[in-house]
């Protein structure tokens, strides 16, 4: 009799536990190099690319992706670059542009 389809998933995921975790100790080596290129501007699909043709990632695009995005996308939003905007409510007036003159101001 065969094994019902749950208990062969069952068995396939006890055999493949770690199929994405292979990756991760390459990703981490050329992590530096990678956000390097990011910030130079190149794309992922070009780093992703080269890293692939050496030898260096095996893993499919899609995969190299979700790496990017959980271990330097974390980083990117612990540290932004860009700093947002507050909120007009948050205590903070800005700017505000005051039409009349003071004649102190012009000598």
């Amino acid at each position: 009799m065969t094994k019902s389809l749950s208990e062969r998933i069952a068995l396939y995921a006890d055999k493949n536990k770690s199929i994405g975790k292979q990756f991760l100790p390459a990703f981490i080596a050329l992590k530096p190099e990678i956000e390097q290129a990011l910030q130079d501007g190149w794309t992922m699909r070009q780093i992703w690319n080269i890293l692939h043709q050496e030898g260096k990632i095996k893993c499919s695009y899609q995969w190299f992706r979700t790496l990017v995005n959980r271990h330097i996308g974390e980083d990117r939003k612990r540290h932004p670059c860009i700093h947002q905007r507050k909120s007009a409510g948050n205590g903070h007036e800005g700017f505000r542009f005051n039409s009349a003159i003071k004649k102190e101001d012009l000598i």
